[in-house]
């Protein structure tokens, strides 16, 4: 006996639903009706209320940043961070989505407060908080280190050589300050040091 794959299982599901559903239409309609006009769902909302806002960057602990966006409980996963094709799925309940990757297969997954998504294959995808870097250009480094760290952001420092910013300051830093980027990143500090030949 073939065994039905999940893939499989899911486009027949969905296909008979849609056969129910329609015939249901159908037999409660008296034959004269006009169709009903049904008011559209506002764009972006989402119908079923999640145990945390679905929506947004997520990391996998690497270098992958899907983007999961809810429409009316019809998900897309945007995946070009890793160069794959957009994924889609569904919203099943509050805490449980199945979604299809193209590529791949079809995964459900479990939702856990305040962010977290577990999958079946055993992946866990953490959703990003952005914040915005601060602006540290002119102070000196250990000023602008506890500040970034108290923002929530790493600091890697660097030494630049230049004759025109007053050294121990920070001449210039990556990100600039006023970008939004996820909480933990790192931000560059490259603090002014003057060569000899500025002396």
């Amino acid at each position: 006996m073939k065994r039905i794959s999940i893939r499989e299982r899911s486009t027949v599901l969905c296909a008979v639903t849609a056969l129910l559903g329609a015939a249901l239409v159908t037999a409660a309609a008296p034959a004269n009706a006009r169709p009903a006009t049904t008011p559209k769902p506002a764009v972006g909302a989402a119908s079923t209320a999640l145990v945390f806002d679905i929506n947004g960057s997520y990391t996998d602990g690497g270098s992958a940043r899907p983007v999961i966006s809810d429409i009316n409980d019809i998900l897309t996963v945007e995946m070009s961070s890793q160069h794959r094709p957009n994924a889609n799925g569904v919203v099943i309940n509050s805490d449980t989505i199945v979604v299809t990757f193209p590529d791949d297969a079809a995964y459900g997954a479990k939702l856990v407060a305040p962010g977290t998504i577990r999958w079946s294959n055993g992946s866990t995808w953490r959703k990003l908080t952005f914040a915005s870097v601060p602006d540290v250009v002119g102070s000196t480094a250990a000023a602008a280190t506890t500040l970034l760290h108290s923002a929530g952001f790493t600091v890697a420092s660097r030494t630049q050589l230049t004759c025109d910013e007053r050294p121990g300051r920070v001449a210039r830093q990556t990100p600039t300050g006023g970008t939004s980027v996820p909480l933990g990143s790192t931000v560059a500090i490259y603090i002014a040091q003057k060569p000899k030949i500025c002396q």
